[in-house]
């Protein structure tokens, strides 16, 4: 199957996504249009989405605006797709402008440590933070409520913990708290963020900050918990 890419210009708000034509045809003749498409790429999410035409044009649709969040996706990225098979895509994503290749987080653990996960702030972070797929099963976390966020320091905060209905898949977000820890920890778009969930204490400590660096200048200052 030929691989297509093109470049998006699309809103990051947008609930879905509109594809090439000659991308649409290869998905045609290989009839990767009857159901629905898994979208996946290589930090490790997915996605159940459909593909809709509206008048002349197909559509990413049914769950893209996830995909844009989970992501951080926004103007000039470069989105790469590739059929795997009939009801999977693969996406890979460029940011020309940026020295570094984007990075999706991803949830990493053994089963005697504690899991974590890094997230690139964004401005989807002011009020809320979501854990990635698969983190809250890795953690334990089964029920909303409350939860102890600490920094580097110790300091701790309580914030709040909610299930996020826009997956089919439970996945939680921190909504009540967070935008207060952020700005007191000085967290900014485009800082790197790794976060570990501490077992034997049920809390979730930001373990590592590495401060956005530019293109051209000095590389900003990280720190990490011993």
């Amino acid at each position: 199957m030929a691989r297509s890419s093109y470049e998006m210009f699309l809103a990051p708000s947008s609930p879905r996504l509109p594809l090439s034509t000659d991308f649409v045809r290869k998905l045609l003749e290989n009839k990767i249009l009857e159901g629905p498409i898994i979208l996946h790429t290589k930090g490790g999410h997915s996605w159940r989405l459909e593909i809709k035409q509206i008048n002349d044009t197909y559509y990413f649709t049914n769950g893209w605006n996830n995909v844009v969040e989970d992501m951080q996706l926004r103007f000039g990225d470069y989105l790469y797709f590739r059929p795997l098979d009939q009801s999977t895509i693969k996406m890979s994503i460029f940011r020309p402008k940026e020295c570094n290749r984007f990075l999706a987080p991803k949830v990493k653990h053994k089963d005697d440590d504690d899991p974590f996960f890094t997230s690139i702030i964004s401005k989807t972070h002011t009020k809320m933070l979501r854990f990635p797929g698969g983190f809250a099963e890795s953690t334990g976390i089964n029920v909303e409520g409350t939860m102890t966020l600490k920094n580097l320091d110790g300091q701790e905060w309580l914030v709040g913990l909610r299930l996020d209905k826009a997956f089919s898949t439970k996945r939680y977000l921190l909504s009540f708290g967070w935008g207060r820890f952020r700005k007191q920890n000085n967290l900014s778009e485009g800082d790197e963020c790794v976060f570990r969930f501490i077992k034997s204490e049920g809390k979730l400590l930001l373990a590592k900050v590495t401060k956005k660096k530019p293109c051209y200048g000095n590389m900003g200052n990280a720190t990490s918990a011993n």
